[in-house]
């Protein structure tokens, strides 16, 4: 068993859509959202100089947090959360017409090394929903 951890989250950027019709849309509440035109602003709430040049929407998909490789592997979790978006295609989709980009993005930790094996069954599965594969690798956590 190889032993690593890591975090999910999927993201989308657009630009223009009000972030909240995607967690409408989605039914997944995100940890992050803003919203083009808006003033922007730290995460505590500080304001900044201008304004967002387009709209963001970050969640963890379970709001699971940190998974470790000994309980469920990535590939595995990363296979929930494309059956959950599986009846939410054609939104997916109609978003990437509009000009938005999503990303399913992992963040894996680890003290020595692992490998991933993404199956052509999975990288269709990206395809067809318009999501990209994201793998940020952290030499530990």
């Amino acid at each position: 068993m190889q032993n690593y951890s890591y975090r999910l989250a999927l993201q989308i950027w657009h630009p223009n859509i009000d972030p909240s019709f995607i967690t409408r849309r989605l039914g997944i509440t995100p940890k992050h959202a803003n919203m083009f035109g808006m003033q922007r602003q730290t995460p505590k709430g500080r304001l900044l100089d201008g304004k967002y040049s387009g709209s963001y929407w970050l969640a963890d998909p379970f709001e699971r947090g940190e998974y470790l490789s000994t309980d469920d592997l990535l590939e595995g979790a990363m296979t929930e959360v494309f059956d959950e978006l599986t009846p939410h295609m054609q939104f997916l989709l109609m978003l990437r017409e509009q000009g938005a980009r999503i990303h399913l993005k992992a963040s894996s930790y680890g003290s020595r090394n692992y490998a991933l094996e993404l199956s052509p069954q999975f990288m269709l599965r990206c395809a067809g929903l318009g999501i990209s594969f994201v793998h940020d690798v952290y030499p530990h956590a």
